[in-house]
C-alpha cells in the first residue's frame, strides 16, 4: 500500500499528470528508463489520477487524501459484504493486491463501462515522441524506423511490410488482444494499411493505437494527435476513431481528425460520407452530431461545447499529401503546424503577430528554411535563424 500510494502523495508526478509540460515530460521519461519496474506501477496511478480529472478539485494536495480515503472506504464496505466469503477470497488478504483491486473499481464506477485495450492505454496522452517513428507491436518488440515518411502495410497473410522492404513478423493467429503502437514523432509522418484495409495518415507528433485483428462487431483505433482516414466500407461494422474527448463513428468515408493534447480544441472535417461525433464515456446530457462532407466540428475541451461550420476541406486536409494550404488563417495556427511537421521552434517576436492572417500554400516537402521564408515573405515578417532547430520572426 505504502509503495502504491507513494505517487499519489508526489506533487511533481501529480502535476504531471494533470499539467504536463516539456520539463516534467521528460523528468518523468527518464525517470522510467532509470527505474523500469517502476513503469507498471506508475501507469495504474496515472489511470486512477485521470479517472478523478473530471472531478473540481480545488487543490492537487487534496488529490492523495481523498483518493485514499475513497480506497479505504471500498475496503472497509468490502470487509463487511464478504465476511461470510473471507475463505474464498484469502488471496486479498495482501494489502497490496487488495488496494489495486478496489482502485481499480473506482476506476470502472467513475466511468460505469468496461475497460477496453484503448481504456488502459489512455495514460499515455501527453506523453511526446522524440527521435525515430516507432511500430510497437503486441508481443513488446519495438521496431524503429528512422526514415522521415513511413509505410506500413498490413497484409492479409499476417506480414507487416515497412517502407515497401522490411518484413517485420509474420503470423496467422493475430487477434484483437493484440494492441498495436504507431508513434510518430515531431519532424516525421507516416501512413499504415490497417487489417481491415483502411488506410490511416498520421501527422507529426502523432499516436495511433489499434488491434492486429480487428472484433467482428467493431473497429475500434485510439488517436493522439492527428490522422487522414480513408475507411473501408462495411455497413456491418462501424470504424471508431477515439480520442481522449471524443469519439468519431463511421462506416465507410474520408476525414480529419485533429486530437493533439495540447491543443484546446479537437477538430473533425468531413472530406466526403457521413460520420457521427459524440462525448467519450457516460455524461447526463447526451449529444450526437451528425456531419456532412465540407463541414468541421470543433469539440472545445474547456467548456464542452461542438460547433459545427462549414469549410473548405482542403485547407484543413491538405497535409497529407504533403502542403499546406491556407485561407485568411492565422499566423500563429501556421507556425503550429509547421513546428510539428519539422521538429522546430519558431519564435513570434511581437505576439500581436500571431493574430495576422494570412493565405497561402506550402509545400512541405521543400527543407525547412524554404518554406520558413515563403511563410515570412507571405507574412511581411522578417525571418532570422537562430540555430539548426529555432527561427524568430520579427
Amino acid at each position: 500500500m505504502k509503495k502504491f500510494l507513494s505517487y499519489f502523495e508526489n506533487q511533481k508526478f501529480v502535476k504531471w499528470v494533470f499539467n504536463p509540460n516539456e520539463e516534467l515530460d521528460y523528468y518523468w521519461e527518464e525517470f522510467i528508463r532509470k527505474n523500469p519496474k517502476e513503469k507498471d506501477q506508475i501507469q495504474q496511478s496515472r489511470i486512477v489520477l485521470l479517472s478523478l480529472k473530471s472531478k473540481k478539485t480545488k487543490d492537487l494536495k487534496d488529490i492523495p487524501h481523498e483518493l485514499f480515503s475513497k480506497i479505504s472506504n471500498n475496503i472497509h464496505q468490502k470487509k463487511k459484504q464478504f465476511t461470510t466469503v473471507r475463505v474464498i477470497f484469502g488471496v486479498l488478504r495482501y494489502s497490496a493486491v487488495a488496494v489495486l483491486f478496489f482502485t481499480l473499481g473506482i476506476v470502472f464506477y467513475t466511468y460505469r463501462k468496461p475497460v477496453s485495450y484503448l481504456d488502459v492505454y489512455k495514460q499515455n496522452t501527453e506523453m511526446q515522441s522524440v527521435g525515430n517513428a516507432q511500430l510497437i507491436l503486441g508481443n513488446g518488440e519495438n521496431v524503429q524506423i528512422p526514415e522521415k515518411e513511413s509505410e506500413i502495410v498490413y497484409q492479409p497473410n499476417g506480414k507487416i511490410v515497412i517502407n515497401k522492404k522490411d518484413t517485420v513478423v509474420s503470423k496467422t493467429d493475430f487477434s484483437e488482444t493484440d494492441v498495436n503502437q504507431l508513434i510518430v514523432p515531431y519532424g516525421k509522418n507516416a501512413s499504415i494499411k490497417l487489417p481491415d484495409g483502411s488506410f490511416a495518415y498520421l501527422n507529426a507528433g502523432s499516436r495511433l493505437i489499434y488491434p492486429s485483428a480487428f472484433e467482428k462487431n467493431k473497429r475500434e483505433v485510439l488517436l493522439i494527435g492527428e490522422g487522414y482516414f480513408e475507411v473501408k466500407h462495411n455497413n456491418e461494422i462501424p470504424f471508431i476513431v477515439r480520442t481522449n474527448e471524443v469519439e468519431v463513428v463511421d462506416l465507410g468515408t474520408e476525414f480529419n481528425v485533429s486530437a493533439y493534447p495540447s491543443d484546446n480544441v479537437i477538430e473533425t472535417v468531413l472530406v466526403e460520407g457521413i460520420v457521427k461525433i459524440r462525448r467519450n464515456g457516460f455524461h447526463l446530457l447526451y449529444s450526437e452530431y451528425i456531419l456532412e462532407p465540407n463541414q468541421r466540428a470543433a469539440y472545445n475541451k474547456q467548456n464542452s461545447e461542438t460547433k459545427i461550420t462549414s469549410v473548405d476541406v482542403i485547407n484543413y486536409v491538405s497535409w497529407h499529401v504533403g502542403y499546406l494550404n491556407f485561407e485568411t488563417s492565422d499566423l500563429s495556427r501556421i507556425v503550429k503546424k509547421l513546428e510539428r511537421y519539422y521538429n522546430i521552434r519558431i519564435v513570434l517576436a511581437d505576439p500581436v503577430l500571431g493574430i495576422r492572417t494570412i493565405s497561402g500554400k506550402l509545400k512541405l516537402e521543400e527543407d525547412k528554411e524554404s518554406v520558413l521564408k515563403v511563410l515570412a515573405k507571405t507574412a511581411s515578417v522578417q525571418l532570422e535563424k537562430i540555430n539548426e532547430t529555432t527561427y524568430k520572426m520579427r
